[in-house]
């Protein structure tokens, strides 16, 4: 089974994205409010897809990405979508070494869709 972690501190946005995500197919779904937590989460899952967003009240998520995409032996290879509704897209872009994807808010189902529909049908990640 596809494993994907949603980390946002708005608890609508984790609710959102997780109804599409639970309609879409077969996923474990993981939320988080934090970024403590979405580093513990990582180095415990091997996560296929992250949704992470750049203002979590502890700290800049995509700072996750970027310890992932450092050591992915440890932490698998997942498709990273940093979210941010405070961030202009092309400074986003600039910073995107680290993650796959960029996706302003306020964002719309079909972006969700599309980005569930490039994922592999199998768990690339194993554990």
């Amino acid at each position: 089974m596809r494993k994907v972690l949603v980390a946002d501190d708005d608890p609508g946005v984790r609710t959102l994205i997780s109804a599409i995500i639970r309609r879409k197919g077969e996923f474990l779904i993981t939320e988080t409010s934090s970024l403590a937590e979405a580093s513990y989460l990582c180095t415990e899952n091997k996560f296929d897809l992250i949704f992470l967003d750049h203002n979590l009240n502890d700290g800049i998520g995509w700072e996750v990405a970027e310890m992932i995409s450092l050591d992915p032996r440890k932490y698998g290879n997942p498709m990273i979508v940093a979210m941010s509704g405070s961030v202009p897209q092309e400074r986003a872009t600039k910073c995107g070494v680290h993650y796959s994807q960029f996706m302003p808010k306020p964002f719309d189902v079909a972006q969700i869709k599309g980005i569930l529909e490039k994922l592999p049908k199998e768990s690339s990640n194993g554990k």
